[in-house]
């Protein structure tokens, strides 16, 4: 059977199954044609697949879709946590480079908790990265477009800059979505064997059986670890926690002074997670990361430090790459 003969009699099993095909087009950014065409087939059976599995109610079938193990595994852990569905029939995109891969931004997505614990955004924009073969490469929940865009643009020096930026604008999204995936051994492999972690929990007021406040101060508690201690206390929480939603808003690009390679990433984390008795905590701090970027296609956090939104009172409460040493 033709490809076309094939893709018509597709549709029309769609059709008759209550659900209508997803497609997806590039409007620019993209000259090479078979692989325009590749790419474009691929994500619009993906978004049609997404809309079949949340009108059904299903796990994702991705048996007919080209996308790689890590990012099918992505996938498919976000799609256990947080199901979601495409708003549109047709979606226009530009293709975008970074340094290592292309990325399609601003699909535009309605999350469909299974709970109604959930208190995030509902209406987000997915972004799909793929390689020079048309391999899908990632598929994650986007920044909203005015924060991506003050990461890529904001201070940079030159078009070689933005693309260094824009490559770490889709790290900084990756880490991110790894906590709502429950990756663990992502995040794992994102740190530097030698990285330095510090956390904090804020500890809320504790009341009597009057219902009086017995502490009215908050009160944080400090942890530096080490990579693994990091990791295997996330894997407690992931377990422990049916749902894990984390925000950045507020994020900065700042270059090393004086090693190359090397950028310290500042922004504002909203965490909460909920676990399955109903119960959740939740913070809001100001997080820095020292990423190293000098193999731009596995960069590795060197330093994670938290600290309470609160206690920021001005920029010198903020760290700079420059307060850590780092090797080369």
């Amino acid at each position: 059977m033709k490809k076309t003969a094939f893709a018509f009699l597709l549709m029309m099993i769609m059709a008759t199954a209550g659900f209508a095909q997803v497609v997806f087009k590039f409007s620019d950014g993209i000259s090479d044609s078979p692989l325009k065409d590749n790419v474009e087939r691929n994500v619009s059976r993906l978004l049609t697949e997404i809309n079949r599995a949340q009108q059904g109610g299903e796990a994702l079938n991705l048996s007919n879709i080209r996308i790689a193990d890590f990012a099918r595994s992505g996938l498919t852990n976000l799609w256990r946590n947080l199901p979601f569905r495409c708003e549109f029939r047709t979606n226009v995109q530009s293709c975008l480079r970074d340094a290592t891969e292309y990325e399609i931004r601003q699909i535009p997505v309605e999350v469909m908790p299974k709970s109604n614990t959930y208190r995030g955004e509902r209406h987000k924009e997915l972004t799909i990265s793929f390689d020079k073969s048309g391999l899908i490469t990632g598929v994650r929940m986007a920044l909203d477009n005015n924060t991506y865009e003050s990461m890529v643009r904001g201070n940079a020096q030159a078009v070689e800059d933005i693309e260094e930026r824009r490559t770490i604008a889709k790290f900084v999204e990756d880490f991110r979505s790894f906590y709502v995936e429950k990756n663990a051994t992502a995040i794992y492999n994102i740190f530097a064997e030698d990285a330095l972690i510090i956390t904090g929990r804020v500890l809320t007021p504790v009341r009597n059986k009057t219902s009086e406040v017995v502490d009215p101060r908050k009160k944080t508690i400090y942890t530096k670890q080490n990579r693994e201690q990091y990791v295997n206390k996330l894997r407690a929480i992931f377990g422990a926690n049916k749902e894990i939603h984390v925000d950045f808003s507020d994020i900065e690009i700042i270059r090393h002074g004086s090693r190359k390679g090397f950028y310290g990433v500042r922004l504002r984390q909203k965490w909460e997670n909920v676990g399955y008795s109903g119960k959740g905590y939740s913070d809001e701090g100001a997080l820095f990361l020292l990423w190293d970027f000098r193999d731009k296609e596995k960069p590795l956090i060197h330093v994670r430090a938290w600290t309470p939104w609160e206690n920021v009172m001005g920029q010198d409460d903020l760290l700079m790459p420059e307060d850590f040493k780092v090797h080369q």
